[in-house]
C-alpha cells in the first residue's frame, strides 16, 4: 500500500491577473501584521505553499519587497502562544526591529521570532523563504530564553544541524507523506531548541510580554483621557479590546487600573497647584478638574501619594517652583524636597 503524500495548501496571489491581489493578501495577513509594499502594487506576487505538519505549520514562501509590523493589537487578536522559525531559502536582504534588538540578513539565514512581542522589518528585495510555526511549549526550557530577532547560521556552532536539516526538508517537502509528518515536527523542535540553548541570551525572556505592552499601551490611553471625567478601568478595557481579568493582570506591577489612573491624576493636580500663582482657583476647584468630587477624598489621596496635603503645598508654592519640581517631569527629586520641608 502507498504512502499518503502531505497535503499541500497553495495560495498564489499575483496582480497581474488579480486587480485586488495585494488587497487580498493584506487582509489574509491583517491577523498577523500589518504589510506596506516596498514596490507599486501593479508587481505585486505572493506565493505560498503550506504544509500542516502534525505540531508544525510549514510555508514556503515567495514574495516582494515589503514591509511587516506586528504590534500590540495582533498579539492580542493571534490568541496563540507561537514560535516563528524563518529560513531564508536565497539571499534575502532584510532588517528589522525585533522588540529593540536589532537584526538583519547579514548575520545568518535563519531568524527566531518570538510571536508574543512585536517586531518591525522590511524586506528590501523579492524572496524566497521557508517559514516555521510551532507552539512555544515545543521548544522545551528553551523557551524561556531571550530569543526574539535571534539569527543564526549554519557556521554557528550549534546551529549546523538546525540549518542542514531544514535545507534538506526544503528540498524534499514534494515528497514527504503524511507518516512523515510528526517526525519532522519533532526533529524542527529539537533541532531548533538545541539551537536557541547553543546561541540564545542566557537572560531568560520577558516571561509575561503580552502584559508588558498591554501595560504600555493602557498607560498611553490614560494618559490621553485624564481630563476626561468618564476615564474608568472598564473605558480602557474597552479602548483595548481586552478581558478584564487580562487587563487587571496587566496593571499589577502599578498597583491595578483604578490606582494609576488617581495617581497619574493626582500628579497632574500637584502641578497644577504649582502653577495657580494668583490662586485663581480653590483647591476643591482644582481637585474636581482632576476627577475628585469630594475635597475630603481629593485631600486624603494627595497626602498619602505625596507626603503633604494641597494646602501646605500651596503655601509652599513659591519655594517648590524656584526648585522647578513638577510632580510629571521630576518625581524623584518631587519626593526628596518634600520629605526635606
Amino acid at each position: 500500500m502507498s504512502a499518503t503524500r502531505l497535503r499541500q495548501d497553495l495560495w498564489l496571489l499575483d496582480a497581474k491577473v488579480q486587480a485586488n491581489a495585494f488587497e487580498l493578501y493584506r487582509q489574509g495577513c491583517a491577523h498577523l501584521f500589518d504589510i506596506t509594499l516596498m514596490s507599486p502594487e501593479a508587481r505585486f506576487y505572493n506565493r505560498l505553499e503550506g504544509y500542516n505538519l502534525d505540531s508544525v505549520v510549514l510555508a514556503r514562501c515567495v514574495g516582494v519587497a515589503q514591509r511587516f509590523e506586528r504590534n500590540l493589537a495582533h498579539i492580542l487578536a493571534d490568541g496563540g502562544d507561537t514560535v516563528l522559525i524563518v529560513m531564508d531559502l536565497v539571499p534575502n536582504d532584510w532588517a528589522g526591529d525585533y522588540d529593540g534588538r536589532p537584526a538583519s540578513s547579514q548575520r545568518g539565514e535563519v531568524r527566531f521570532v518570538d510571536m508574543a512581542r512585536p517586531f518591525d522589518m522590511t524586506v528590501a528585495s523579492d524572496y524566497r523563504t521557508l517559514h516555521m510555526i510551532l507552539p512555544r511549549a515545543a521548544l522545551g526550557e528553551a523557551s524561556t530564553l531571550d530569543f526574539h530577532g535571534l539569527v543564526v547560521s549554519g557556521a554557528d556552532d550549534g546551529c549546523r544541524m538546525l540549518v542542514a536539516y531544514l535545507r534538506a526538508l526544503e528540498a524534499s517537502l514534494d515528497q514527504l507523506t503524511t507518516a512523515d509528518a510528526a517526525t519532522a515536527a519533532k526533529a524542527i523542535a529539537v533541532l531548533a531548541a538545541g539551537a536557541l540553548e547553543a546561541r540564545a541570551e542566557r537572560t531568560p525572556g520577558d516571561p509575561r510580554p503580552i502584559e508588558k505592552m498591554l501595560l504600555s499601551e493602557g498607560r498611553r490611553v490614560i494618559e490621553e483621557r485624564l481630563d476626561d471625567v468618564a476615564l474608568s478601568p472598564e473605558l480602557v478595557r474597552q479602548r483595548l479590546g481586552v478581558s478584564r481579568s487580562l487587563l487587571y493582570r496587566a496593571f499589577e506591577p502599578v498597583g491595578g487600573v483604578s490606582a494609576f489612573i488617581q495617581a497619574r491624576r493626582l500628579d497632574q493636580a500637584f502641578d497644577a497647584i504649582l502653577r495657580d500663582r494668583a490662586e485663581q482657583h480653590t483647591l476643591g476647584e482644582i481637585g474636581y478638574r482632576h476627577g475628585f468630587r469630594s475635597d475630603a477624598h481629593f485631600s486624603r489621596a494627595f497626602r498619602a501619594r505625596f507626603g503633604v496635603a494641597p494646602g501646605r503645598l500651596r503655601r509652599l508654592g513659591e519655594a517648590a517652583r524656584l526648585e522647578g519640581l513638577s510632580a510629571l517631569e521630576r518625581p524623584d527629586d518631587v519626593w526628596a524636597w518634600l520629605r526635606s520641608v
